[in-house]
């Protein structure tokens, strides 16, 4: 679906969504192509890349006819990328092994994976990587609220302490937050 009128289109998943950004440049009349996936157990009013981002170069428009068939090749583009998201990304494990491989991983980073290993059930594993998140001393705003979000949900971290339901909870937040419709699912729980 077409968010609002804006070149960006969002492909719902209930925990995160695909986003595919027809990206105007600044100098010249053309589009890049952007597509990724966005958690939603990320609490936050806007969209992010958090798996993907530039897919293609830009292309400059130079006349329409040029341009309808350039623009073409890159909606055509974009249905491949998301189909290979939701290949990529049928569930919260697959996100886990994502972030367990990532070469440098950040606060974002050890945040996700910290909540993906508890929606496994890998308590141990995402106390981890919160910790870890916990110790970012980047000093900016928004580091400051992923470090309270990580130590919020680290004592929830253990059989029947109330992750899964808070992490439901969060993505329900968001989704609102960036005006997704209502969302009710038990898929959010990874597989074991």
């Amino acid at each position: 679906m077409q968010k609002g009128r804006s070149r960006t289109w969002l492909d719902d998943q209930g925990w995160w969504v695909g986003v595919i950004e027809f990206q105007p440049s600044a100098w010249s009349r053309g589009s890049y192509l952007n597509v990724g996936a966005c958690w939603l157990w990320e609490e936050k009013d806007f969209l992010s890349f958090d798996a993907g981002y530039r897919v293609a170069p830009f292309q400059p428009f130079t006349n329409t006819a040029e341009f309808t068939s350039a623009a073409q090749a890159l909606a055509e583009q974009a249905a491949a990328e998301v189909l290979a998201l939701r290949d990529r990304f049928p569930s919260p494990e697959q996100v886990r092994a994502l972030m367990s491989r990532h070469p440098r991983p950040g606060i974002r980073e050890h945040m996700h994976a910290g909540i993906t290993a508890g929606l496994a059930g890998a308590y141990d594993e995402g106390r981890r990587h919160l910790a870890l998140a916990a110790e970012e001393s980047h000093a900016a705003p928004w580091v400051d609220v992923l470090k309270q979000r990580c130590a919020e949900l680290t004592p929830l971290l253990h059989p029947g302490g109330g992750f899964e339901a808070e992490i439901a909870a969060i993505v329900t937040r968001t989704r609102c937050a960036v005006g997704l419709p209502e969302w009710r699912s038990s898929l959010l729980i990874a597989p074991g």
